[in-house]
């Protein structure tokens, strides 16, 4: 296990987003690296989980800009993990997306601006680049979107480059790639996954053939903690992967053969992503946040997959 980060210690930090799969997980990196935790859940009636150890919890919409404002009014940096993520979901639910994750976003800038928050880390995601030219893919790689989800994450990174150029503001964009672990949700590749092996029923999928780079929870979470300790100004960009590809196929079988089980892999005919709007491969280059963050991912598929099925109910 990587050693505990002991730079944050004193410094008051506000995640928003902090009730969702990742959010849990990098509030509890924060607490370890000695940070005091503000922690932002959605609003009331989603059932987000609480995470330990939070200094504070809020529950409030991400758009809700006078909340945000007094939360970050006493914060040293701000983590906005806030979003909708699924892709599928976003091409029924176009204007829902851009609100929470292109409007929510400006709001939390505005926030931070009026609060002189004085460093954003942001959460986007891989998704942002499409089907790449070539892999692995660098960060400077051009952005293309493929769904409404990745056209949301794009427009708020165009708002974090704008605030940058505009207001001198210190902001670091981390895109990770395919994050997987313990609490991911059960609609999560790896989440039907798992539930259809458990059950001993033939796992069926949508679409067997795309590859990802799938990297886990916690060390997504450390990278964000890096991030956090990154003293360079301006914006700053980092692809958070493993630099290896795994095909879809390939997962399930691990994950099947990790649970001890033995059940067919088939795909689900007619179920794949809208039109031409599938990535058939994206694999990230880590090698800038190898470089200045200092991180590098830590968890080998095979232990995260293992970890992962312990503690799927």
């Amino acid at each position: 296990m990587h050693p505990a980060i002991s730079s944050l210690c004193g410094s008051e930090i506000a995640v928003t987003g902090a009730g969702g799969f990742l959010g849990g997980a990098v509030v509890k990196e924060l607490r370890r690296a000695g940070a005091r935790v503000h922690a932002i859940l959605g609003p009331p009636g989603l059932g987000d989980q609480v995470p330990e150890g939070a200094a504070s919890v809020s529950e409030i919409d991400i758009c809700d800009l006078p909340n945000l404002k007094t939360i970050f009014a006493t914060t040293d940096a701000v983590v906005h993990l806030a979003g909708l993520v699924s892709v599928a979901a976003s091409f029924e639910n176009i204007v829902e997306y851009v609100r929470v994750n292109t409007l929510g976003a400006a709001c939390v800038l505005q926030a931070c601006r009026e609060a002189q928050v004085s460093k954003i880390i942001y959460i986007s995601s891989a998704e942002v680049y499409g089907q790449p030219r070539s892999n692995p893919v660098a960060e400077d790689h051009p952005l293309h979107a493929r769904s409404p989800y990745a056209a949301a994450k794009i427009g708020a990174e165009k708002l974090m480059e704008a605030y940058v150029a505009g207001f001198n503001q210190s902001i670091i964009v981390l895109r990770p790639f395919s994050i997987y672990g313990p609490g991911a949700s059960a609609q999560s590749l790896l989440g039907r996954i798992l539930r259809l092996a458990r059950s001993g029923t033939a796992v069926v999928l949508n679409d067997l053939q795309p590859v990802r780079d799938y990297i886990f929870v916690d060390d997504v979470a450390r990278a964000v903690c890096q991030a956090c300790l990154l003293e360079q100004t301006g914006l700053q960009i980092f692809n958070i992967g493993t630099m290896q590809g795994r095909r879809v196929e390939e997962i399930a079988r691990l994950c099947i053969e990790t649970m001890g089980k033995t059940v067919p892999v088939t795909e689900r005919p007619n179920a794949k992503r809208p039109g031409q709007s599938e990535i058939y491969s994206l694999i990230a280059d880590n090698r800038r946040a190898r470089s200045i963050l200092g991180w590098k991912p830590s968890t080998s598929l095979e232990e995260g997959l293992r970890l992962t099925s312990l503690a799927f109910p």
